[in-house]
């Protein structure tokens, strides 16, 4: 049962649940792999592995505010996380779309309120696209359509 983390065993033939001991629990642990880490020769971890570990990397490609905590705040009284706004987590942007930097800038020149009215866009995607949070490809497109429209 290595590398599965139980703390009781079942016996089928008995229909009982036994406790592991603290030796048993103790090897699972040893022989599980360091999965926050990365081998030294860049490889993932496994139970085996020895030597200088390096950090994995975690890319964060969409950050989405969060305030899961608010409804019971208004049950328990005002805490100061109510005061923090910015709670984000990390989810994948699946098929995102992210305009250039230089072409961001070059658009932000031009202003929101024009952007909008040339692309017929609202001004979440305006600014979405516009701060380099990334849009779906069709509203891309749409906004790259409004944009070579105009005279810049």
């Amino acid at each position: 049962m290595i590398g599965l983390p139980s703390l009781m065993v079942p016996d089928p033939s008995q229909r009982k649940v036994t406790p592991d001991s603290f030796q048993i629990i103790l090897n699972e642990y040893f022989g599980k792999p360091e999965l926050k880490s990365r081998a030294p020769d860049g490889k993932q971890c496994e139970a085996e592995t020895k030597g200088l570990l390096g950090r994995a990397a975690i890319v964060a490609k969409n950050l989405i505010p969060v305030g899961k905590e608010t409804d019971r705040h208004w049950e328990q009284g005002e805490g100061p996380s109510m005061l923090d706004s910015k709670i984000e987590i990390y989810t994948s942007s699946g098929k995102l779309v992210i305009a250039d930097e230089s072409e961001r800038q070059k658009w932000s020149k031009i202003g929101v309120r024009r952007l909008m009215r040339a692309t017929k866009l609202t001004q979440p995607p305006v600014y979405s696209i516009l701060s380099g949070k990334g849009d779906r490809p069709q509203t891309m497109a749409i906004f790259r359509a409004g944009v070579d429209l105009l005279d810049v």
